[in-house]
């Protein structure tokens, strides 16, 4: 379960997930599985289909892709059962005899903070699933530490058996995720605190006093542990940290913000066709008040490790959504002046590839100007601005040439821009139909290795 916010933002997007109609947030349990006809991915989404907002009956909708980027609604995979107020987040794990299993969080009104831990069932077409008759595997926390949150299970595979991670926080304010290991899904042992942390701690991030949607895999020779983070009854925004695990403890050795900006929430993690380690998020700017849709979810991204750091990159199968060339630009020298590059439909994926010593570039969006990217590679720095709103910095990541590559996908309401392993989101107000592009140098000439805009798909 995550935080809950609503905003505004005209037009549905093109590329990026949403629901036919009602309200949509945490990503859940992506997998892809082999079949007749090469392999599908199955998406699960948190869902109420009878209105654009967040309620708490919430139940699990589902999607199928091919490909991870073209998403087809398929509809609600499990809803609460009598007596049960509602299907919270959890995730999937899919059994030798191939049987995928939902773990979720089951939520009663009168305690929604401290879940219980249930199970269901699929048939192997993934279409139809049976709530475990047996009841929740979990009945909610345990005694001590006494929590005051609980949610949320994250399962993975060992040799001997299954590992979970439940998400929560202390009275006291220290957020934590717990660990339990059983050898058949439904038979759970506590083995302590995975990892933990103060809402105290604020070097080199601030963690806050709840973990939900923990996230716990491998990645290179290291373990990772994302996190969702909320504090005071609402969602901040997603950290990680690199660390090591002995099977039963982790061990961070670095903190680190997810992405630059905060518009990101409730990251879920999966393996692609490929074996790459992957993530879906959550983007916490539903659609506008009395629309029929609200919620939709990120673009996929590829996870690497840079040292003790995760870096975050679009995943491929993005560039095969691209249609038309709508602008290019080869190496040529920028100036002050605006060079604008046409009017197009608010759905496009920019390409931009400075020299690392170039003076600042600026793309503008928009007129009047709705959106700005001021790329500055002397600083190591992107900023995004819109009118009205505080500015939004993200590092700026070097390309394997040592030249700077920006992305900016720009999907109605929704921008995403990437960077080397950098990664930022923000919503983009007052976009109603074609908008100019332009690129310009604000301290006057600025190299430019490359230029290319893109058409991508639209609702």
């Amino acid at each position: 379960m995550s935080g809950r916010r609503r905003g505004s933002r005209p037009g549905r997007p093109g590329f990026h997930v949403t629901a036919p109609t009602g309200w949509i947030n945490d990503p859940l349990g992506v997998t892809w599985h082999a079949g007749p006809d090469g392999g599908s991915y199955e998406l699960f989404v948190q869902y109420n289909p009878d209105a654009p907002e967040w309620v708490p009956a919430c139940r699990w909708g589902r999607l199928r892709s091919p490909d991870l980027v073209r998403w087809q609604w398929v509809g609600t995979a499990l809803a609460p059962a009598a007596g049960e107020t509602g299907c919270w987040s959890g995730s999937v794990v899919v059994g030798d005899d191939g049987t995928p299993v939902i773990v979720y969080t089951s939520v009663l009104a009168a305690a929604l903070d401290t879940g219980r831990i249930a199970l269901a069932t699929g048939d192997p077409d993934w279409r139809r699933w049976t709530a475990d008759p047996g009841g929740p595997v979990l009945p909610g926390p345990p005694a001590e530490p006494a929590m005051a949150h609980f949610r949320d299970p994250f399962v993975w595979r060992t040799e001997g058996g299954w590992r979970m991670a439940v998400g929560g926080g202390t009275r006291e304010g220290r957020a934590l995720a717990l660990q339990y290991s059983s050898a058949d899904l439904r038979h759970w042992a506590l083995d302590g605190i995975l990892a933990d942390r103060p809402a105290t701690d604020t070097d080199p991030v601030w963690t806050g006093s709840v973990w939900e949607c923990v996230q716990f895999f491998p990645l290179g020779e290291r373990w990772v542990l994302l996190v969702s983070v909320w504090h005071d009854g609402a969602g901040r925004r997603v950290v990680g940290a690199v660390g090591d695990y002995d099977g039963r403890r982790f061990t961070p050795a670095a903190w680190q913000r997810f992405t630059a900006t905060d518009a990101l929430y409730a990251t879920t993690t999966f393996a692609d066709a490929a074996g790459r380690r992957c993530a879906i998020s959550w983007v916490r700017e539903p659609g506008a008040p009395g629309a029929t849709w609200a919620g939709m979810l990120s673009v996929p991204v590829v996870l690497t490790l840079a040292g003790d750091r995760v870096r975050v990159a679009p995943h491929p199968a993005l560039d095969s959504l691209r249609g038309e060339l709508l602008a290019s630009l080869g190496p040529t020298p920028l100036a002050a002046e605006p060079l604008v590059l046409g009017h197009v439909d608010p759905f496009l994926d920019l390409v931009l590839t400075l020299e690392s010593r170039s003076r600042p570039v600026r793309i503008a969006i928009g007129a009047p100007e709705v959106l700005g990217l001021l790329v500055d590679p002397a600083a190591g720095v992107a900023v995004l601005s819109r009118p009205g709103r505080a500015d939004q910095p993200m590092p700026l990541g070097p390309g394997d040439d040592g030249v700077v590559p920006v992305r900016l996908l720009l999907d109605a309401g929704l921008a995403e821009v990437f960077s080397g392993g950098e990664a930022g989101a923000v919503g983009v107000d007052g976009i109603g139909g074609p908008v100019p592009v332009a690129v310009s140098a604000p301290g006057g000439r600025a190299a430019l290795r490359e230029l290319a805009v893109f058409a991508m798909p639209q609702a």
